[in-house]
């Protein structure tokens, strides 16, 4: 198949890169979406073009029709005409029956409702409508200005206003006469031989500034009908154009996706391949068959075993029996685990090599949970179970040392006595008797237990740290100058090195002047024919502490004896008590640090002293 798959004849485009596909089908969308915004716009743009159009037409319908009818009523009785507004509001009603038109007034300036088609509004306030949009087009439509208002009577209304002319220019023949006073205004006496004269007649109301406007409201059911069906088809021609793109670009993403997913797939086996050949647990893994396929690194190392010797055999071939009974067939059925399918602990010998394992095994199974092979892990727990054992020995040892100081304490009163009782008989007997002797041998020996004892209770009774930042430039110095008579006597050469800008820590100074005397006087002790005793001090910023190395030139320590250095009453030294360097380590771990010994023998020992820096603590 995945021959097949390569020999295929594939264009370029279709391994494309899926950004590239993605910027594709967002710029389909984008040129739809502007295509179907900018045909809504204009069709928007027409109806309303065509609705101004309509209100324009209504408009100029109601000026000339009442400036027409007014101009036949002068021509029929100009002394008994009609005010302008009748002749207004005629034209109005003939109007109204327009199904299309919602309202037609007429007002003033004021808002004072002059003419409207609901006759009971006239005389009425109306208010203007306010920030109406303006068409952009020249001509008539220019002087027009709109707006859609939503009303509960008619609904959505297209209001349309313009300002309205109300001087209404009419002609008549007259000959001249001497001018006579009339009710309405100045005029001239006919002559029967004059020739007839043009005057211009002005309604009343004109020409005294007032300033009127016409409103037209109309149905804006058809318009948003219209530009609905529009919609459903922009909608429907995007939605059209859309599944063509995405149906193309889905296509092309489910082959770019094969590809993908088949490079993924190798990527992920070689990977896995990598992992599980560097993993520090053991795999063990068989096919159907059950024969091996898989045997990592880890396997190796635990049974000795390279790995082109077991690929493709059976593991009751290459495995101990307690092994290879986790690959006892269970009839390859799907769901059947092996015979053991918990952890189990079992200890092996590999040649001269003895070891622990902790071996946990599997079934493997396909999606349909078909049988597909066994996988055996294995980890080696000897390490682990060392430390355990060790952690064991040492909390034994802790119960030991609270019963010890509890017994060292209930020993202390009575040696008090002891030596009061020695004290008495040394006095009872003559100077430099053997009685006198053996007292004050008694004393002596009680007074070594007495410290024997104290130095056991200050190992095991919990400490109380006066805490603050402490220089230990400072406090090595004076440390160093206590001994420095006695290093001088004994030909050693003390040097100290501090690193510039060396921070405080935070501890203290009294029980870490006690750690540093106790490591200063077992160097010095430790170089018995004289030698070098080096002090530095440094700070180190990966883990906020400063570190304390104290070297000496001494015979060392040997390497199965290091381990046992910070246990109580272990020494190698003659006379010691073996209780100084288990002190120091409990005041160190007191105060949050560490100490170490780095010792080979013949060359020296130096001893590592890690605290936490004041301005960690104090963060």
């Amino acid at each position: 198949m995945k021959t097949r798959l390569q020999n295929f004849t594939r264009p370029t485009y279709i391994f494309s890169s899926p950004w590239l596909l993605a910027a594709a089908a967002g710029l389909l969308i984008m040129i739809v979406v502007t295509f179907a915004f900018h045909n809504l716009r204009l069709e928007q743009r027409l109806m309303t073009n065509a609705m101004l159009q309509k209100a324009a037409t209504l408009m100029r319908v109601l000026h000339s029709g009442s400036r027409a009818s007014y101009m036949n009523d002068l021509r029929k009785d100009y002394w008994n005409n009609e005010p302008w507004n009748v002749h207004v509001q005629r034209v109005v009603d003939h109007l109204a029956e327009d199904p299309e038109l919602r309202f037609i007034a007429l007002v003033d300036a004021k808002g004072k409702v002059v003419a409207h088609s609901d006759h009971a509004r006239i005389g009425g306030i109306l208010v203007l409508p306010e920030g109406q949009e303006r068409d952009g087009d020249t001509g008539e439509q220019s002087q027009l200005a709109y707006s859609i208002q939503a009303t509960e009577e008619f609904g959505r209304v297209f209001e349309t206003v313009r300002t309205f002319s109300t001087s209404f220019p009419a002609v008549m023949p007259m000959h001249m006469r001497p001018m006579r006073e009339g009710k309405r205004g100045f005029f001239l006496q006919e002559k029967k031989d004059e020739r007839p004269m043009m005057m211009r007649l002005l309604p009343e109301g004109a020409g005294t500034g007032a300033q009127h406007f016409v409103l037209v409201g109309l149905d804006m059911k058809e318009y948003d009908r219209t530009l609905g069906r529009l919609r459903m088809q922009i909608v429907m021609l995007s939605m059209a154009m859309l599944l063509v793109g995405l149906g193309g670009w889905f296509s092309l993403s489910l082959v770019q996706g094969f590809r993908i997913s088949q490079k993924t797939l190798e990527d992920v086996q070689a990977y896995t391949s990598l992992l599980i050949a560097k993993l520090p647990v053991g795999v063990v893994a068989t096919d159907v068959s059950g024969r091996i396929t898989t045997w990592n690194q880890a396997v190796v190392r635990i049974t000795g075993i390279p790995i082109n010797q077991v690929l493709g055999k059976n593991p009751q071939d290459v495995l101990p029996e307690a092994l290879a009974a986790f690959f006892m067939d269970s009839g390859g059925l799907a769901g059947t685990a092996p015979p053991s399918s918990t952890d189990r602990s079992l200890r092996l010998a590999f040649g001269a090599r003895r070891c622990e394992l902790l071996c946990h095994p599997l079934l493997i199974t396909d999606s349909q949970q078909q049988y597909m092979g066994k996988v055996l892990l294995l980890s080696d727990v000897t390490e682990i179970r060392s430390l355990e054992q060790r952690m064991r020995e040492n909390e034994r040892l802790a119960a030991v040392g609270r019963m010890a100081g509890g017994v060292a304490h209930e020993v202390r009163n009575p040696l008090s006595s002891i030596k009061g009782l020695a004290l008495l008989l040394k006095n009872k007997f003559a100077a430099g008797s053997k009685e006198q002797d053996t007292a004050d041998l008694l004393i002596q020996e009680t007074d070594r237990m007495n410290r024997t004892i104290t130095e056991m209770l200050s190992f095991t009774r919990p400490a109380t740290l006066n805490l603050q930042p402490v220089d230990l430039d400072a406090l090595l110095q004076r440390s160093l100058q206590l001994i420095k008579v006695e290093a001088a006597e004994n030909h050693i050469a003390t040097t100290l090195t501090v690193e510039p800008g060396l921070v405080p820590v935070l501890g203290d100074a009294d029980r870490l002047q006690q750690v540093v005397m106790n490591v200063l006087l077992n160097a010095m002790q430790a170089m018995e024919h004289g030698g070098q005793l080096q002090v530095t001090l440094d700070n180190r910023e990966s883990d906020q502490r400063v570190e304390l190395r104290i070297a000496d030139t001494g015979g060392g320590i040997a390497a199965e004896l290091l381990p046992q250095v910070f246990f109580p009453y272990f020494t190698t030294k003659q006379g010691g008590t073996g209780i100084g360097l288990a002190i120091s380590q409990k005041i160190i771990a007191d105060h949050g640090g560490s100490i170490e010994l780095e010792s080979e023998p013949g060359k020296g020992t130096t001893v590592v002293i890690l605290l936490p820096a004041f301005s960690a603590v104090a963060a």
